[in-house]
This record gives structure tokens, sequence and C-alpha cells, in this order.
């Protein structure tokens, strides 16, 4: 019997007829390569990679330009996670067959798991152009463009695939997800469908659908679709953040609706992080049971006991340091103005910086953030265990959270403590609950002393404000408010609208009632949603102000936004959830701004900013010594290009001293870490 009749049987499914008649042909002749091969491939499919590659190997040797031989060897390096020799192999049977699609199509795959992504790419093109009905070809070649940063060429890309195959459900889904990342909302709707027409049981189909949906306000279809994801994939866990995101419109109440989610699915880590961003928003949960929930946090996914750092990391305490920040917010964000300037001021030769960035959107700005790092880690679509690995691969010794229990943060990873030390700053407003972060960047007004104990990980108050603010070179010229023309004064806020709830309207109320002819300006552009200006309406109604002393603005772009302060003569700040990069906007426009101060950190952005930004008199000591406040500046406001004047040559703006601090205060904290014997790391 030849080989002929043994590959029959195994495309018949014989597969053990079709090893014994290739052991006996290679008994009779022990280079036969088309045996080896055949042999090969079978051990490859039940997962005997070791005898796979031996088999492989040998019919190689034996005709070492064979192209299906050296194919064969090269998927089987693949399989066993060996990339880069994989893509020798199979660069190897590709010249040796430059016309098979297929093999090419095998180094496109290994290249592109090698890291050769520019490779990739082309080979993927050069497939497509050797076989234009050739699916995978396309599917990978836009999937890489999207993850890369091209979703308009993925979409274009699968356009054409799905001309060839109009019939592929999953071209369909990649194509959804294109127009969905260029903000096509409408094709990827239409997409989306398609793909669950093709494929009625695509559970991830369903859920990006209720994510269009949603985002179209289209709130009770979104929910329909978030469920059926469900009932077909009881662990999607983008469904299930779907669902308890369909809360943050204010119609219903997000804390409750995230427990309710939980009850669905407990160790999702996304929802319980999404939970713990809500209860700032809240009066109700005291700073002591905020604590305990972020313990919960903590006790659910801590791995300290088995740190991912390599056990001879170097220690030396005045080595150059690798400092890894890990965020998703590289873009049009708080941290451009308060992060970007730190990372930029940082001494080159003592400081290298890794960027891992999980944004899932980028824009303008993220190219900023891209060109002050060392090195840039696109890592959107790693697993917290794929980031822990290549945080250790990259030897960093500082890993900074910058985003907390924000969206897209990777707390899972630093739970694993991938780097010797671990620090906490940026955009999250409290403890991460992670025994496995060590320290939290504060200071004396957001993270006074006596509340050390509602922190798992050491504060260090290295700088009077724990942030500093660069402001953009576009920043408008102060102009006089409204008062100036008016016969009344206006309030107002600009604060974000997940901030504005009934605890900041009946402090508001108080005010306008103590100042009955005043207005109060809102502006935000998700104001531009007609239910949310009713939801609001509605506050102030049932705190007693009547609609017409209301004014919504519904934002702009940044310059317009800022330009926007000329409207309003004062800003009354938000609680329990205060502003942050809204205060150092107002000062920076003039604009005085009270606060008064809450019990935990996220009430207390404001208090700070204004005590070391030059306006501490805006800082209220109780209700009644707010609205006197109010009263005593709305008789008489302050000069406006003196506030910005004063804000401009405060600490708040003082990048380069801070800068100094924050980086003093790593390396204090580097050296620290370094004595520490092994065990105590």
């Amino acid at each position: 019997m030849g080989i002929d009749q043994a590959i029959a049987r195994y495309e018949k499914g014989e597969r053990s007829e079709a090893k014994s008649q290739a052991e006996a042909l290679i008994a009779a002749s022990p280079n036969n390569g088309d045996a080896l091969n055949l042999l090969a491939v079978i051990a490859q499919d039940e997962g005997r990679h070791a005898e796979a590659e031996k088999f492989a190997r040998a019919a190689v040797s034996a005709a070492p330009a064979n192209a299906i031989y050296l194919n064969t060897l090269g998927n089987g390096l693949m399989s066993q996670g060996r990339s880069d020799e994989a893509a020798d192999a199979l660069l190897s049977a590709h010249n040796a067959a430059p016309t098979q699609a297929d093999i090419l199509f095998n180094l496109a795959n290994a290249q592109r798991q090698a890291g050769r992504l520019e490779d990739a790419m082309e080979n993927y093109r050069q497939v497509a152009g050797l076989r234009p009905g050739h699916i995978g070809a396309y599917n990978n070649l836009a999937l890489m463009m999207k993850a890369l940063g091209d979703p308009e060429s993925a979409a274009t890309v699968l356009i054409e695939a799905v001309a060839h195959a109009p019939k592929a459900g999953e071209l369909r889904f990649n194509l959804g997800n294109a127009f969905h990342a260029v903000g096509r909302l409408a094709a990827a709707e239409g997409a989306y469908r398609k793909a669950i027409e093709l494929m009625p049981t695509h559970a991830e189909a369903y859920a990006n659908l209720g994510t269009v949906l949603a985002e179209f306000g289209a709130k009770k279809e979104a929910e329909v679709a978030f469920r059926k994801a469900i009932a077909l994939s009881p662990n999607l866990a983008p469904a299930y953040v779907g669902l308890a995101d369909l809360a943050d419109d204010g119609t219903m109440d997000a804390v409750a609706h995230r427990r309710a989610v939980l009850a669905l699915k407990p160790d999702l880590a996304a929802i319980r992080s999404s939970l713990l961003m809500c209860l700032h928003y809240t009066p109700e949960p005291t700073r002591a049971e905020l604590f305990e929930e972020h313990k919960a946090f903590g006790a659910l996914y801590d791995q300290t006991k088995h740190a991912a750092f390599r056990a001879d990391h170097d220690m030396d305490p005045d080595k150059k340091l690798r400092i890894g920040v890990v965020s998703g917010d590289f873009r049009f964000h708080a941290m451009l103005f308060f992060a970007l300037p730190v990372f930029e001021a940082r001494d080159k030769d003592m400081f290298e910086l890794y960027c891992y960035a999980t944004n899932t959107k980028t824009d303008e700005y993220t190219a900023e953030f891209r060109k002050t790092a060392d090195q840039w880690r696109d890592v959107r679509a790693l697993s917290p265990s794929d980031l822990t690995h290549l945080v250790v691969r990259d030897q960093i010794d500082i890993l900074i959270d910058l985003s907390g229990h924000a969206p897209h943060n990777r707390l899972l990873t630093f739970a694993a403590k991938p780097a010797p030390l671990q620090v906490a700053w940026g955009d999250y407003v409290d403890t991460r609950g992670l025994a496995a972060i060590d320290v939290l960047l504060g200071d004396a007004v957001h993270t006074p002393a006596e509340d050390d104990r509602y922190y798992t990980e050491r504060v260090e108050r290295f700088a009077p404000d724990y942030i500093c603010y660069r402001p953009p070179i576009y920043a408008p010229p102060v102009m006089p408010g409204p008062a100036t023309t008016k016969k009344y004064v206006t309030f107002g806020t600009f604060n974000e609208v997940t901030k504005i709830g009934p605890a900041a309207v009946r402090q508001w109320a108080s005010v306008l009632k103590a100042v009955p002819t005043a207005k109060f300006l809102l502006n935000s552009h998700l104001l531009a949603d007609g239910a949310r200006q009713g939801r609001i309406v509605s506050l102030f109604m049932d705190a007693g102000i009547a609609p017409e002393r209301l004014i919504f603005h519904t934002g702009g772009e940044h310059r317009a936004f800022l330009a926007q302060y000329a409207e309003v003569d004062i800003i009354l700040d938000t609680t329990p959830y205060s502003g942050g990069l809204t205060t150092c906007e107002a000062l920076l426009m003039g604009v005085p701004v009270l606060t008064l101060p809450g019990d935990r950190f996220c009430g207390r952005h404001a208090a700070a900013h204004l005590m070391n930004g030059g306006f501490p008199e805006g800082v209220a000591l109780s209700d009644q010594d707010l609205i006197d406040k109010a009263q005593a500046l709305a008789v008489a406001l302050p000069a406006r290009v003196q506030i910005r004047n004063r804000f401009l040559a405060s600490t708040v703006c003082g990048v380069t001293r801070f800068s100094t601090a924050f980086y003093g205060a790593l390396r204090a904290e580097w050296r620290a870490m370094a004595k520490r014997p092994p065990s105590k790391r």
C-alpha cells in the first residue's frame, strides 16, 4: 500500500489506519518524506507536539526544499508558541512555493504572533491577491489594522471581503466592530444585525449590538440585546458590563443596578470596579463603608502571595529606573493636563518611561503621550495575564496605576504584582483595595493623615496638591462675567452630568434661595439630551427652584468650552463628588469657585485646588458658610484677571516644582523598597 492510500485514509478520518500504513512505509524506507510528514500531521492532530516536530524535521531533512514539509514544521512550531521559529520555517516554505496562498497565510499568522506586524500585514494583502476570496486573510488584516489604530482601513478591507463572501457572518461581525470604532453607529448596527441573521447564536454580536443601541439612546432595545447575549453565553463579560452601563443616564439607580448585575455574575471584576466608581457619586455610603467595599475587591483578586516579578530583579537603589504607567486615558482627558506635563518633565537620564495604553479610543492627543514615552505598548487586546507577563518581560521597576477602578483599568494585572514597587496616582479618587499596590500619592487636603485607616496603600503626601495643572496654549483671554451687564448674578456648574444629583442640587438651591434674583447655568455636552435636562429640572423643582431660573448650555470643543466661563459669575462645586479639572479651568478663566469639602477624596478636589491655587477664600466650612460666601460674592465679585494671575503663579501650575517632588518621591520609595529583604517586598 502506498502513501496515496495512507493519505486517503487520513482524509476519511481513519487516523489509526493511516498512521499504521505510514509507519510501514517508513520501516521499508526510513527517508520517505511523505510518510514522515503524514505522521507529523497525525501527531499534531493528537496533541503530541514533540513527536510531531521530530517527524516534521525528519521530513525536511529528507527534502529541505519541500514546501509542504516546511509548512507542516512551521504549523507545528506555531502550535507550541514558538512563533519566531515557525515564521522562519514558513518563510522557507513560501520561498519554495511562492504562489501557494495557504502557506503564505500561515506565514502571515506566524509573523503576526511573533510581532512582525508590518510583514504580516503585507503578506495578508498578498494572500488576498493570490486568492481574492480568502476570508481569513481579509479578516486578520482588518483585525490588525483596527488593533493598530486604523479602523477606517479595517472597514475598507472588510467591505471588500464581504463582497467576496456575503454570507460570512464573522466578517460582518468584525465589520461592525470597525464601523463602531470610527463612530459610524448606523453602519455598525446594520453589520451586527446581519451578523446575527447569519449566525443566530453569536453572543458577542448581540452584546456589541446592545452597545451601539445604548449609544443611540435605545436603552430598552439595548437591554434586550444584552440579555440575549447573556442567555447565549452566560460568561460573556461585555454583555454584563453593557447591562450595568444602561443605568448611567440617570434613569435608574446605578448602584442598585450594578449590584443586581453582580448577583447574576458575581465574579466580574469590571462590574465590581464600576460599582466602586458609582458609590462615589452618592452620599449614602460612609467613608468606612466605602473602604470595606474596596477591601472586598482586594480580597477577591489580590495575588500578592505569588508576586509575578522576577526574584532576581535588579534592585540597585540608584540605577536608572524603568517606570511603567498603565492608563486608559492617554487621550483628551484630565490626564492630558495633569499627567502629561509631568511625564515630559522627567530626567531622561534617570527615568525611562513605558506607557501601557488600554485606551479603546484614541485621538490626536494620544500622539502627545506616545511622543513622550520611551516605549509605547498598545495593550488594549491583552488579557490581565498577558499584560502581567509583558510588564515582567519589560523589567519595570515602578508600575503606576493611573486609572484605578475607572473603565479600561488593569487592576487584575496589578494584583499579580508584576513590578517590585507599585504606585496608585492619577484619575481615581480612593484606595484601589489591593495589597499589591504599595503606595498612593496624595496630599494633606485630599488624604489627611486621619484618613490613613481607609487606604490599603501607604499614603505619601509628597506635594501640596497631588496633581499639577498645565493650561492649554489655546486658553482664551479672561472676559467679564454676565453680572457686569445684567441685574443679577449667574451661578453655575461646568461639571460632568454624573456629578449632578439630589445632594448637589439641594446645596445649590439653598444658595439660590439666599440670592433670589440669581440664575443658575449648567454646561455640558451631555445636556444636549432633553431627558437629562428634564431630570435636572425635576431635581431643582423638588428643591423649590423654578425652571425659569435655570439656563442650559451644551458645551462644545474645548477652547469654546473655556470661553463659555464668560457666561457665569460664580461656580458652585458639586457634592459629594467635587470638580477637579473644571475647578482649575474656572480659575484659569478668572471665575471664583465655592466648595464645601466632603468627607472623602472625591469630595475634596476643589478644596485642594483652591487652597493651593490662589483662591482659598472659596473653601467653605459649613452649609451656612457656603451661603454666606455666595451672598458676599454676589455683591462684590473679585477681578477676574487677578484670579487668573494668582492661579498661574500658584503651586498648582508649578509643573517643574511638582515634577521634582514627584520623581523625588518615586526615587525615595524605590530606595526604601530596595533596602527591604525580598520577603518584605
